[in-house]
């Protein structure tokens, strides 16, 4: 177990392959000629059969997808709603790559009501990388976080931040400050000045938040105030409906053993400029906003400048699957701890740009979940390497 504090955002996703020129053979989800003559309607089971690219062109509402071929999102304003989403044996998910990043609005939204039948092992609500399955989601490269400058007085609705950023009027911001920055307000903004260091916000300050640049005596540099953007152009979430159960959408990145002894066949997930909201399950084990689980040496897979809020059960793990890149990330008020990762025996995977804001207690039923003592969560916890990795 450990905790690392963060010094400053900025880092580039690994390098994922681009997708963007489709293959000859590839089918528009709009053509009814796709499926035979007519289209999957909103409670309708569909699979992607492996050597098959279908193109999203338009929204989608279906009951289930399970992809075993391609599946590319089109660079267009698209949602697709569905009870749940499968990548496997060799199938891949993708929506813009880190080189060119999707600069459309793509929301996923996962929700147990759309009429399919839950997965014998993993439920509902939840998009899932397994048996070699791959999922690319690159949105927009924004700043994610940055230090405040001045402090930020109750009453005031202007803020002064110690690094440009790229915000724009109608994000949403949250500046938080204190121990563990448990002083969080969330916040809209009306103006962003000239020089992107000054911010307007539609509404004052309750609470006053040091700056980095203000002369204060005895505040500990961890305890500054953070500016963080919660806004992404690719969202992935649970319904509305999740905040009643705590019961929202997960995302699973799993390997399993391989054909050799000790081998693993990897599945592999690439994360940057996404949202993830009104994640986890609460009390499920495995169940979290964003979890690989047992892939080996995944230094293949990344999380770069992604934000994780409302979430009902942790952040983002990492555990038997070593050297994920996890760079320029904040994960806000979680139940339980921020981050859980193992820690790596070759280079590090948690880099000091991550953030997590105010954990909160949680008192899980399981008992393998508890003894991560989320009963004083932290923002990071540190698994060593060869520990158990059945992160519960």
């Amino acid at each position: 177990m450990g905790f690392l504090e963060y010094l400053s955002v900025g880092a580039a996703p690994a390098p994922a392959p681009a997708l963007e020129v489709f293959p000859g053979d590839a089918e528009q989800w709009s053509d009814v000629a796709t499926w035979g003559g007519s289209r999957p309607g909103a409670q309708d089971a569909v699979t992607v059969a492996a050597g098959r690219t279908v193109v999203i062109d338009q929204d989608v509402d279906i009951g289930s997808l399970t992809i075993h071929g391609t599946v590319i999102v089109a660079r267009r304003d698209v949602k697709i709603e569905a009870g749940w989403i499968l990548v496997a044996g060799g199938g891949a998910l993708s929506a813009g790559s880190s080189e060119q990043p999707f600069k459309q609005r793509l929301t996923i939204t996962l929700c147990a009501g759309k009429g399919a039948a839950p997965h014998p092992e993993l439920g509902s609500k939840f998009l899932a990388a397994v048996r070699g399955g791959t999922i690319d989601l690159h949105g927009e490269a924004r700043t994610s976080w940055v230090p405040l400058g001045g402090s930020a007085a109750p009453g005031h609705d202007t803020i002064r931040l110690d690094q440009p950023v790229d915000w724009r009027p109608g994000d949403r911001i949250a500046v938080a400050s204190g121990a563990d920055h448990a002083i969080v307000e969330e916040r809209t903004i009306e103006e962003v000045g000239a020089d992107c260091l000054t911010v307007k916000l539609g509404a004052p300050m309750a609470h006053r938040h040091h700056g980095k640049q203000a002369p204060v005596r005895h505040v500990l540099p961890g305890s500054l105030a953070k500016a963080v953007l919660m806004t992404r152009n690719v969202v992935l979430q649970g319904c509305e409906d999740s905040s009643r159960d705590s019961v929202g959408a997960y995302c699973l990145i799993a390997g399993e053993p391989g054909e050799t002894e000790g081998s693993i066949r990897q599945s592999v997930g690439r994360f940057s400029g996404v949202e993830f909201r009104r994640m986890g399950q609460f009390n499920r084990p495995g169940r979290y906003p964003l979890h690989w689980h047992n892939n080996g040496d995944a230094a293949a897979s990344s999380v770069v400048g992604c934000v994780v809020h409302q979430s009902y059960q942790r952040g983002i793990v990492a555990v038997g699957s070593r050297r994920v890149r996890i760079s320029g990330n904040v994960v806000v008020k979680p139940y339980g701890h921020g981050y859980i990762v193992e820690s790596g025996d070759h280079s590090p995977q948690l880099l000091t740009t991550n953030l997590a804001l105010r954990p909160r207690v949680a008192r899980f039923a399981d008992q393998g979940m508890r003894k991560f003592c989320e009963h004083r969560p932290r923002p990071f916890w540190i698994v060593q390497s060869g520990s158990r990795t059945d992160v519960r």
